[in-house]
């Protein structure tokens, strides 16, 4: 684990990279983080950055839950792509000062179609899956899909950096886990890329969707925003709601006379499974 210490923090941000990545990913952010008092903690998944273990989804929620049992005062839980779905697994129950998710991948309740070329690129890696072994991506796949969006130079250096996946990590995220939406009672804000390859911003979408969450797209970035042209707008955005945290804010574009009431009660009350239906509520077992 990376401590970036500053002086009298307003909180502590665990930052959770994504999967083949590091503590190092969070690098160019860190000026971002300081410059708003937010001590970082960029953390180390089991199974990466040096550890060859053969890690599943499991070992990486217990070493980040045991990670949070640690610490005291505020404390704000950032996940990158699948870091991001251990840290909606180990936000559960837990009071957080917020829950930040980039580029994240959603829990098994999220429903999406994958397009042709995601399925295709996950043939390729059924020969490792299939092994046991460490799965190790080629230069090729990640250009077409992670770093997609970055210059050609910055995308070679970056995958200099990436190591092998943990086959049971691998294998794990064939099928995630629900998450009971209860459970998730920290602020939530989900920031992803428009340009992403990996997950595409409607499936992110549907997650802040489901945990009724704070939501920004941004357009020109891709699954890499630390690293790319750009990335800093993000950085800001996602340092702003971590030092104060909100609520999304629902602005109606439909009409309804006086006495039909107003407010979000009653909205969901004359909606009721109609609203379900037409939006990604409809991802959930019944609406809030």
């Amino acid at each position: 684990m990376d401590v970036h210490d500053v002086a009298n923090p307003v909180l502590t941000a665990v930052c959770l990279h994504g999967l083949g990545l590091g503590p190092w990913f969070w690098e160019p952010w860190l000026p971002a983080f300081r410059a708003a008092g937010i001590r970082v903690l960029a953390a180390s998944l089991p199974g990466h950055a040096g550890d060859s273990s053969n890690a599943s989804l499991d070992d990486c929620v217990a070493a980040t839950v045991a990670t949070l049992d640690s610490l005291s005062g505020p404390v704000a839980l950032v996940g990158h792509s699948v870091g991001g779905l251990v840290a909606q697994l180990a936000a559960r129950g837990r009071d957080l000062h917020a829950l930040a998710l980039v580029a994240p991948l959603p829990p098994g309740q999220v429903r999406w179609m994958p397009d042709r070329g995601e399925v295709a690129s996950g043939l390729t890696l059924l020969p490792s899956l299939l092994s046991g072994r460490a799965v190790k991506v080629s230069w090729e796949a990640y250009r077409r899909s992670g770093l997609a969006t970055l210059p050609e130079s910055t995308a070679r250096d970056v995958y200099g950096r990436i190591g092998a996946w943990p086959n049971r990590l691998v294998r794990d995220l064939a099928r995630p886990p629900h998450i009971d939406v209860e459970e998730i009672k920290s602020p939530v804000v989900v920031l992803l890329g428009k340009e992403d390859r990996v997950v595409p911003w409607v499936k992110a979408r549907l997650l802040a969707d489901l945990y009724e969450g704070v939501c920004w797209r941004y357009d020109g970035l891709g699954h890499m925003p630390p690293w790319e042209e750009g990335g800093e707008r993000m950085a800001q955005a996602l340092v702003g709601f971590l030092v104060e945290p909100s609520r999304p804010v629902v602005i109606e574009s439909e009409g309804f006379r006086p006495d039909e009431g107003v407010g979000y009660e009653t909205r969901r009350g004359r909606r009721g499974e109609a609203m379900k239906k037409r939006s990604a509520y409809g991802q959930k077992k019944s609406a809030r």
